[in-house]
């Protein structure tokens, strides 16, 4: 009897993990030229509309910021370091800027990793610049360090989400 009752509570715990896998529903932002799509859980992720940028996103805490923009233009790699640099001006030098290829969903970006230190508060900065049909877009991650590091996972999955349309 107790067999039986251990194998019933193993299967209704498995039935009740794929029930919540089949709920999780994911929500998708369609970019301004109809070229780029982001799918996103909106029970980690929350979206706005922003004047800066196509689309902002934070975390269901707000601790991480999320940004991103089609361009009607592309950026070089020679113009990579300086673009990214210029976004940060107005808040402090920017520190320890990583650049490299990192691929995601098929597409080849430019990922970059970056410290700022903003009255006396350390901020990190990821995210990717990426050059393709109609210009150029860029999707980065901003929080204190702390956010960043706690939130890696969330953050991954939200750019494992980005796709071209076809």
């Amino acid at each position: 009897m107790s067999k039986k009752l251990i194998l019933l509570f193993f299967m209704s715990c498995l039935f009740t993990m794929g029930q919540s896998k089949k709920n999780s529903k994911l929500d998708s932002y369609i970019s301004r030229k109809e070229i780029y799509e982001i799918k996103y859980n909106p029970e980690k992720w929350i979206r706005t509309e922003s004047s800066d940028w196509d689309v902002q996103f934070h975390d269901k805490y707000n601790l991480v910021n999320v940004y991103f923009i089609e361009y009607d233009y592309f950026i070089t790699d020679k113009k990579l370091k300086g673009t990214i640099e210029d976004e940060y001006k107005e808040f402090g030098k920017i520190k320890n800027l990583k650049i490299s290829k990192k691929k995601i969903n098929n597409l080849t970006v430019n990922y970059f990793e970056c410290e700022l230190d903003y009255n006396d508060i350390l901020y990190k900065y990821q995210g990717f610049i990426y050059n393709g049909k109609g210009g150029s877009i860029q999707m980065q991650f901003g929080a204190q360090a702390e956010a960043i590091e706690q939130n890696q996972d969330i953050i991954d999955e939200l750019n494992n989400g980005i796709s071209i349309i076809n």
